[in-house]
């Protein structure tokens, strides 16, 4: 199964992104970096249909943007940065609320997380990463062929950010998965590829053992080290050159 992206967005005659070309695959997990302003959550909006940008994307040859939003829904599902909880939806009703248009599974979707035995509970109780955890689960109720989430891991202990990335790494067996991530090193430990931003361009593209610390220097304008520590990269930051 195949997602093949290409995408340009304005906002009048300000260009967000321009000529945004590539792929993404079941079996692995792309991971979207770049700076503040590089156009990622736009990227992401854009592909939804959230956002009218102009191109197309397409998935096993399929146009999806020209497509009814309750059909696309079934094809494609998005995952917001998260925020808090306005109103005490219980868990349950909360995550029924992203299978109204596909009839998915709620139960499942919410087993998978690790929240069934909690579903009564009102969503306002819960920590950010179990919220985190929450909206992955109403976007599984989904039901849809792609999963793309605005980051996940943003904001998050330590603990549930591995397990928010664990979760990606299952379900990618399954899923085509994309993810916008603020966290390099949990971008250089989890993705099978990786996708560059800069100023609303692709700059680079490739598998993360080929990504060098030059890149990240010019897009982020900061210098970096990249390491190798019991058999991962590790990227760290020479806060001298801030």
């Amino acid at each position: 199964m195949k997602l093949q992206v290409r995408l340009s967005f304005s906002y009048g005659n300000h260009k967000i992104l321009e000529g945004v070309d590539f792929s993404a695959r079941k079996g692995e997990l792309l991971a979207i970096i770049g700076p503040n302003g590089a156009g990622k959550s736009t990227l992401l909006k854009c592909m939804v249909g959230i956002l009218e940008g102009k191109g197309s994307v397409t998935l096993e040859g399929k146009e999806l943007l020209g497509l009814k939003p309750g059909e696309r829904a079934k094809m494609i599902t998005y995952v917001p940065q998260s925020s808090t909880p306005e109103f005490a939806f219980t868990i349950e009703e909360f995550v029924e609320m992203g299978s109204y248009a596909t009839k998915g599974d709620v139960e499942s979707a919410l087993k998978r997380v690790g929240l069934w035995e909690r579903r009564k509970e009102p969503i306002t109780f819960l920590s950010g990463g179990e919220y985190q955890l929450t909206l992955i689960a109403r976007a599984l109720a989904q039901g849809s062929d792609v999963i793309l989430l605005d980051e996940p891991t943003s904001h998050l202990d330590i603990n549930h950010a591995l397990r928010i990335m664990e979760l990606l790494k299952e379900l990618k067996k399954e899923k085509i998965v994309v993810a916008v991530l603020h966290d390099l090193n949990l971008a250089l430990g989890y993705a099978d590829r990786i996708l560059v931003l800069h100023r609303g361009k692709k700059f680079w593209e490739g598998k993360p053992e080929e990504l060098g610390s030059e890149v990240l220097e010019t897009v982020y304008g900061i210098g970096v080290s990249i390491l190798n520590l019991h058999g991962r990269r590790i990227l760290i930051a020479d806060i001298s050159k801030v």
